[in-house]
Parts: structure tokens; C-alpha cells; sequence
């Protein structure tokens, strides 16, 4: 399918050419510095200790999370669905081609999101309460987690001095997946290792071991993106509120 699609013109509910475009720099400065000030400002109001909930809560929540997601995109029936089609197509021309995520700009892969975050903040500021300083830290993660996942993404498709210093140390110390364990999920049929840090790949496999049904993960992949950080922050708030540290 993504041969097929890759033919024809993209059109707004339409997957298609171009494959690849060029993102909004501009979206994603914004973006993030508007993450990081919900960050700096939240942190604020919180026990250090219930920072650190929020920042591993997000860590694992979020590699969770980019495996459902891996396993929604790379799904062949995927990519003739609205708006939701043409990053399945160019996840699934990434198989044909692994190494294009390493001739873009960081900031450009980043930019793949900028339509979901816009979607994504829109909902989440309707549903949280902004006035919670573990809201506020979890919303700002969420998306420099994001943005995190797409560094290690790229950083294990690259090698030697591209790679650079920083993406080797986090690979060794199993904060990102390695260029080893990513290229097992290139293997064809392309059927493990969908995590982007890879922590959480051994219950994705288990899931999938359950059910490979693509509705079944379509479901969970809907229903995880809108409530995903209003769970998040009563997991928090209540272990924070257990250890009397709110």
C-alpha cells in the first residue's frame, strides 16, 4: 500500500506524494518553549519527589505509548485513513528506507508532530486542570518526551561521529534504544522492538502475542492519546498524596 500511495497526490484526507515535507521550525521553538515554561512554572508548586513521579511517570508512560503508536502506523490498512494516513505512510516508506530519518533535520523530525500536539494540547487543555502543578509538569514532559523519542529514533539509525557523545551515553545506559535493538523491529516482517526507548518493549510484544486485531490497537491507540495525561496526573497525585509529599 505504501507503493500505491506514494503515487498518487496527497490531498487533506488522502494519503500521498510528497512522502516527505517540510515541517514549521517556527511550530516547533514554539512549541517547546511553551513546554518548558509549563514545566519550569509547575515545578514550582511541587516536592521534588513528586517531580521525579511526574518525570519517570512520563519516561514510562510515553515509551508505552510510542509502541502502540509504532504498531497503529506501521499497519499496512492504516494508511487509507483519514489525516491519521499519511504518517502511517511515511512510517511504513521508513521500512523501504530507514535511513531517511537521518537525513532530515532534528528539528524537522520533530516537526512530524506538529499537527498532533496542536490536536493533542487542544484536548488536554480541556480536560486538565491547569491549576495543578503535576499538571503542569506532565503536560510540558509530554511533549519534550515526544520530542525526546524522535532524537532517539533518529539516534539509532546514526552511526559514529553523526551519532555523536551525548545519544551513545544514553543508549549505553538503556535511556534510548540502540542502533542493535532498533534495527531488529527493520527486520521484515517488522513484527518487534516498536518502542522508541525500548523499555517497554517486552509488554508490547506481549500484547501483540494477545491480539495483533489493527482495531483493537487503533482503540487503544484513540483512547490512550486523549486520556493518556489525565491518567497520568491521578497516578501521580495519588502515590504523591500516599507518601504524604503532595
Amino acid at each position: 500500500p505504501e507503493f500505491v500511495h506514494a503515487q498518487q497526490k496527497m490531498t487533506t484526507l488522502v494519503a500521498g506524494a510528497p512522502v516527505y515535507q517540510l515541517r514549521s521550525a517556527a511550530m516547533v521553538y514554539s512549541y517547546a518553549i511553551g513546554a518548558a515554561l509549563l514545566i519550569a512554572k509547575g515545578l514550582t508548586m511541587l516536592h521534588p519527589v513528586t517531580s521525579l513521579l511526574c518525570l519517570v511517570t512520563i519516561f514510562l508512560g510515553y515509551d508505552l505509548y510510542s509502541g502502540v503508536l509504532h504498531v497503529v502506523l506501521d499497519h499496512p490498512d492504516n494508511i487509507a485513513l483519514p489525516i491519521l494516513g499519511q504518517p502511517c505512510l511515511e512510517f511504513q516508506w521508513h521500512h523501504a528506507i530507514p535511513d531517511d530519518i537521518v537525513r532530515k533535520d532534528f528539528v524537522d523530525v520533530c516537526g512530524d508532530l506538529n499537527v498532533v500536539v496542536l490536536i493533542l494540547a487542544a484536548i488536554n487543555l480541556y480536560l486538565l486542570d491547569l491549576n495543578s502543578g503535576v499538571a503542569m509538569v506532565i503536560g510540558g514532559l509530554k511533549l519534550w518526551m515526544a520530542y525526546f523519542g524522535q532524537f532517539s529514533h533518529k539516534s539509532a539509525h546514526s552511526y559514529g561521529n553523526a551519532r555523536g557523545g551525548v545519544a551513545t551515553w544514553l543508549q549505553n545506559n538503556g535511556f534510548m534504544i540502540s542502533a542493535k535493538d532498533h534495527m531488529a523491529h527493520h527486520k521484515p516482517p517488522h513484527d518487534i522492538d516498536f518502542c522508541l526507548i525500548g523499555i517497554c518493549n517486552p509488554i508490547i510484544d506481549g500484547l501483540r502475542f494477545i491480539t495483533s486485531n489493527n482495531m483493537a490497537w487503533l482503540t487503544l491507540f484513540l483512547v490512550w492519546s486523549v486520556f493518556d495525561l489525565v491518567g497520568y496526573v491521578k497516578i501521580v497525585e495519588a502515590t504523591a498524596e500516599t507518601l504524604k509529599i503532595a
